[in-house]
């Protein structure tokens, strides 16, 4: 498996499920994120945001489907160690640098970090379990 032979709907409903796990994860931990994030008020929601988070998962999810169909045979096992690697090396280190430069709380950190471990756990199951 490769970039040219994933299974694309496995790519989508992998984005979808991160994206739905991302808002239900935005609006339950409303408050304290918006705090760590210096928020004053609660953010409208707007399709246009919307969508580039949808589409920014869904790119995510289709280069995660080609790292782990070119790292070995895509099961659920191999899709979720290549998620939480992706995670760890690349997502994880990224936002720690840029709250750093940022000066953002650790509280923001840890809230984000959470959410994006979820959504790359989601998506290489998902990945995984499509083939």
């Amino acid at each position: 498996m490769g970039f040219s032979d994933f299974n694309l709907a496995g790519v989508f409903v992998a984005a979808l499920l991160a994206f739905v796990f991302g808002f239900v994860w935005h609006r339950a931990l409303e408050k304290p994120w918006m705090t760590a994030s210096g928020y004053g008020g609660r953010p409208a929601l707007k399709p246009g945001p919307l969508a580039i988070v949808f589409l920014a998962e869904l790119m995510m999810a289709g280069v995660l489907a080609g790292i782990i169909g070119h790292i070995g045979p895509v099961t659920i096992g191999n899709a979720l160690i290549t998620g939480i690697l992706g995670w760890a090396g690349f997502v994880l280190t990224a936002m720690v640098v840029d709250h750093s430069y940022e000066a953002r709380s650790r509280r923001l950190t840890y809230l984000n970090a959470a959410h994006w471990l979820g959504v790359l756990i989601i998506m290489s199951v998902t990945i995984g379990q499509f083939g």
